[in-house]
């Protein structure tokens, strides 16, 4: 007889080796999960306390016969997206909450500047990205052939909170899982 429930299947992802990798547009995304992404990809670094939320909502039409009973229901829309709280301030972290170009730097030794140029209006940001999920030795990888960053959150600075920066990034192309969990492998 097959079991029911099994604790085994139960995750709590959130171990401190998950992460999210960005690269550019058209970038191969993995087929296997032998090695953490190489160049052109680049990881984010440390991640917020609140993990990476993945949002899957539709939008759907009830069609109702006689009485109000819903007879069928067609979905009409779908979204996805993940949010990133990505702690670590690097020319990769703002350059996709600004969407600047390179730094440019000038100086040498200890008087060395970087100058990051903000844009007036912050165009579509859009690349590939893997974000890997651990929970002990199980992992689950999220591979975007196409994502854009959307929103973004409030950037604290201030001594109470670490400066933080917040993005919503919308799932647009391709998307799929690959996974280590007994549950999919041993099918």
């Amino acid at each position: 007889m097959a079991e029911t429930k099994n604790y085994d299947n139960v995750r709590i992802y959130g171990d401190a080796e998950s992460e999210v990798w960005w690269a550019p547009k058209g970038t191969t995304l993995p087929t296997v999960m032998t090695t953490d992404p190489i160049a052109p990809f680049w990881a984010f670094g440390w991640l917020g306390e609140d993990g990476i939320p993945l949002s899957v909502s539709t939008e759907v039409d009830k069609f109702k016969g006689m009485g109000g009973v819903t007879l069928r229901t067609k979905v009409q829309s779908t979204e996805k997206s993940f949010k990133v709280q990505a702690l670590e301030e690097t020319p990769g972290v703002t350059g996709l909450y600004f969407d600047h170009g390179a730094p440019v730097v000038t100086g040498t030794g200890a008087a060395k500047v970087a100058r990051i140029d903000l844009p007036e209006a912050i165009g579509t940001v859009e690349g590939v990205a893997v974000v890997k999920f651990v929970d002990g030795g199980v992992e689950k990888w999220l591979c975007c052939e196409l994502v854009q960053v959307s929103e973004r959150g409030e950037l604290p600075h201030s001594a109470s909170d670490m400066t933080g920066y917040e993005f919503t990034l919308d799932i647009l192309g391709a998307s799929y899982f690959l996974t280590n969990a007994p549950a999919f492998t041993e099918v």
